[in-house]
């Protein structure tokens, strides 16, 4: 191998290492993100929005067949995401309440109930600003019915 053809040959395998190494940094916090320590699929998002539209977390929530039917949740934090402050996360089924609540910097939760199947589920939660001065909530009720 002449002189460029070697030097190509080593951009290329750099261009591929490094782009490999990039999409593991893209599918690393993919793969955590994948369930938050919740099993099951993703079966729903709810942004946690302010009055001017901006999303301070997102409540992702997933279900699994297992015993009876597992509804999970995890807020997830947005808008002061590596920064401890309050987040909050609630799962309802009838007068079931499974909640998790405190600082957390990447997220509240997971939260389960178990025999959920064939019943609908309701999920809320609150993100406080870090020093506390402003919490923004939302709640969604009698969702993935089935």
């Amino acid at each position: 191998m002449n002189g460029h053809h070697m030097r190509r040959a080593l951009v290329t395998l750099a261009a591929l290492v490094v782009g490999t190494a990039g999409m593991g940094l893209v599918t690393a916090p993919a793969a955590s993100a994948a369930g938050y320590g919740c099993g099951g699929s993703l079966v729903g998002q709810y942004n946690i929005k302010d009055g001017a539209g901006s999303t301070w977390g997102t409540i992702n929530v997933y279900y699994s067949s297992a015993n009876g039917g597992t509804n999970c949740a995890v807020n997830v934090a947005k808008r002061y995401a590596g920064t401890p402050h309050l987040l909050e996360v609630n799962l309802f089924q009838g007068n079931r309440k499974a909640e998790d609540e405190g600082k957390f910097s990447q997220y509240a939760g997971p939260v389960s109930l178990t025999s959920t199947n064939g019943d609908c589920i309701t999920v809320s939660g609150w993100v406080t600003s870090p020093l506390g001065s402003t919490a923004v909530g939302d709640k969604w009720q009698d969702i993935h019915c089935g």
